[in-house]
């Protein structure tokens, strides 16, 4: 996935992988040398992204 990509982009990934996003699920995002990473929470309610700063 392109780090630059915003939580639609990393929703649509977890659905096209999993399916669907699961409450109270976590899914790590990282890039090849794993330098940066984000984190996608689906925490029952809403949708949180939060990247590396």
């Amino acid at each position: 996935m392109d780090m630059r990509a915003g939580f639609d982009i990393a929703l649509a990934r977890v659905v096209k992988v999993f399916g669907a996003a699961q409450p109270h699920h976590a899914y790590l995002f990282a890039n090849r040398r794993a330098a940066r990473m984000k984190v996608l929470v689906h925490d029952g309610i809403g949708i949180w992204l939060q990247r590396d700063a």
